[in-house]
């Protein structure tokens, strides 16, 4: 397919814009895409503001929690700097590292339901890949150790037990070479 503006290059981009059940579609080419300017564009994009989503996103939280009959208290201050956790609902920005402490119970929820971790793991370096594995892999064991004590199911925590130990012992051995 031509580009819709030259009508001499491949189409790289088709841009379509979707307003009341009407649908328009542009076909591009590269350059034609790369000249075709914000000003002068039939579809304007809206402008995304990270702040402006979390503030919503913490509006959404507590109108949920409103309707379940839970009470939060929003005149929870950070310890450090001061901010209010309704100051943070507003603007979005945390003010310090402590921030993160101080509204915890407030920010773990939020940070489960945007990431699916309230933990942050980063990106693991190539080369070390297999020991962060084997460390990620002893962690989860130990909490699977535990829930197996707690319910009394001692064959499987023994065999997990085995597991960990096979797994420290890997470790050992490659931090020793």
């Amino acid at each position: 397919m031509l580009c819709q503006i030259c009508k001499k290059k491949e189409v790289a981009i088709t841009l379509t814009k979707i307003v009341e059940e009407q649908k328009t579609e542009i076909h591009l080419c590269k350059d034609c895409a790369a000249a075709f300017s914000d000003k002068f564009s039939i579809f304007p994009l809206p402008q995304f503001d990270i702040n402006d989503l979390l503030a919503d996103l913490l509006n959404a939280i507590d109108l949920y929690h409103k309707e379940e009959g839970i009470v939060l208290d929003k005149e929870i201050e950070c310890s450090n700097c001061h901010l209010t956790y309704n100051d943070f609902r507003k603007s979005g920005k945390l003010g310090c590292s402590v921030c993160y402490q101080d509204f915890r119970d407030q920010l773990t929820p939020l940070l489960r339901r945007l990431h699916g971790n309230s933990e942050h793991l980063g990106k693991i370096p190539q080369q070390s890949k297999g020991k962060f594995n084997k460390i990620r892999k002893i962690k989860q064991l130990k909490k699977e150790l535990q829930e197996l004590i707690l319910k009394e199911e001692y064959e499987q925590a023994a065999n997990t037990r085995d597991e960990i130990l096979k797994l420290e012992g890997v470790l050992k051995k490659k931090n020793e070479k």
